[in-house]
Order: structure tokens, then sequence, then C-alpha cells
């Protein structure tokens, strides 16, 4: 039998509970085989997940603004593996909280979904998932652990262990927005070609692993500086994409000060 440990929240404002059908009968039909035509077809999830499936319930006033997600694996042989997800309303210009105050979120291993979600696309209107694909059966699993890294507020509070330093990303991608269309201007003001200076922000060797590629202000410039490379010579019919991104870098949102509320204040 397969053994399913979940983390205790990082802050009461976040409820976590198991999935269950007549608890939330809202969630239920994902876990169906849908129809060609049934509107929720691209938020099906596989039926074994509902038996790991979790319901996160934001009871803050305020909304969320990022959360990062970890899900620890142990299978039959022993093999431990681990995924993370994660999700934020500061990577497009278009300011979107993750979760609003009093909303439901349905999170399993392929991703998370939010009933106000559903009821859009059942009213007729588009959609946006947040989806990974899971790489095995959950029936070669023995041990698989849930667990909150990280939850940012609208105010700049953060809870969390947030192992992987996901907060100082956030903080830092103004930065390394700024310095990277900094390298642009300057080289076009100059007559250069701004290909040879982005690639090698782009390609510079960092220390830590492969994962983690350095620290999160140098990971943000060489994303960065990559993405302006991949797009500078596109158009989108009359649609610049240079300029576009350009544009982009120049835009990057800046984010509240963070904080920690204290143990008593809980």
């Amino acid at each position: 039998m397969l053994r399913f440990n979940i983390i205790p929240s990082p802050t009461s404002a976040v409820v976590l509970n198991r999935y269950e059908k007549s608890l939330f009968p809202e969630f239920a039909t994902l876990f169906e085989t849908p129809a060609p035509s049934f509107p929720l077809r691209h938020f099906a999830r596989d039926p074994q997940e509902a038996s790991i499936a979790l319901i996160l319930e934001n009871r803050s006033e305020n909304p969320i603004t990022a959360w990062r997600f970890k899900w620890q694996m142990i299978d039959a042989s022993g093999q431990s593996r681990s995924s993370t997800s994660s999700s934020d309303s500061y990577a497009v210009d278009i300011f979107r909280p993750v979760a609003l105050p009093g909303s439901r979120h349905l999170i399993t291993p392929s991703g998370s979904v939010s009933q106000a979600s559903l009821n859009l696309i059942l009213a007729g209107s588009g959609f946006m998932t947040s989806r990974c694909a899971t790489n095995s059966s959950l029936s070669d699993l023995v041990e698989l652990t849930f667990e909150i890294q990280l939850i940012l507020f609208i105010d700049g509070e953060i809870a969390g262990p947030d192992p992987d330093h996901f907060a100082s990303e956030l903080q830092g991608r103004r930065i390394a927005a700024e310095f990277v269309a900094k390298q642009i201007h300057l080289a076009r003001a100059e007559g250069r070609d701004v290909t040879p200076v982005l690639t090698a922000l782009a390609e510079a060797p960092a220390l830590g692993t492969l994962a983690r590629q350095g620290d999160p202000l140098f990971r943000s410039v060489r994303r960065y500086a990559s993405d302006f490379l991949r797009h500078m010579h596109h158009k989108i019919g009359n649609l610049d994409m240079a300029e576009a991104k350009l544009r982009h870098l120049e835009s990057r949102p800046t984010l509240p000060n963070f904080y920690r509320r204290s143990a008593h204040a809980e």
C-alpha cells in the first residue's frame, strides 16, 4: 500500500486537505475519462491521482502571488526521486494572483488547477493550466511525500523553508532583467552587434550543481540573455519580438519587501 505523507502547511493561512469526492465534488469530473467535447478535458487527471490529490485553500485575506511545491517519491526498489513545481504572478507583464483569498486549488503530481478556472471554462472562457508530466505509474510507488516549500503573499509575507531559494530568484529577476536590457542598449548605442555579449552571458559557466546552476540572480541573467537571443530575429505579424522582449525586460515588477511572520503571531 502506498504511504502518503503530507508535510504540514508552513502557515495557518494556507490549509491542506486530502481530496475526497464527497467533500470537493467540483473537482470530481477531472478524474473521469473525458468525452472529446467535454469543456474540462484539458484539465483531466489520471484517475489514480485521486487517492493522492490535495485541496489547498487560501484562508488569508491576501492573495498568494507565488508558491513552490515538492513531491518526493520512493519506488519498490528503494529508488528516490523528486519533482518541484512553482508558479508566480511576476513572470508576465499582466499581474494575476496565483491564489485569491478563499480560493481552492486541486494539487496533484501532474499539476494544479483552481476551482475558479474550472468555473470560467464551464462559463465559456479561455483556460490556463499548470501541469507537468508524471514519470511513471503510481502503482510503482511505495511512499510519496508532499511539501509546500514556499508561499508568498502579495504584501511580502513568506512562509516555508524555501531550500531552493525561490524567494531570492523572484527578488533578483528585476535586477537581472535590467542588467540584460542595459547591455542591449549599450551595444545599440555604440553600433555593436548585441549577440556576442548576450551569448557570453547565456553561456557563462556557473558554480553549483547542474540543477541550481549557481546563484538565483545569475540564473536569471542567463535565462533572460538566452531568451532574447532566441527571439531577437523573429517577428509575429508586425510585432518585432526583439522590441517586445526588450519591453518585457524593462517592465519587470518591483516586489514587496519580504518578511516572515513571527511564530507567536500565527
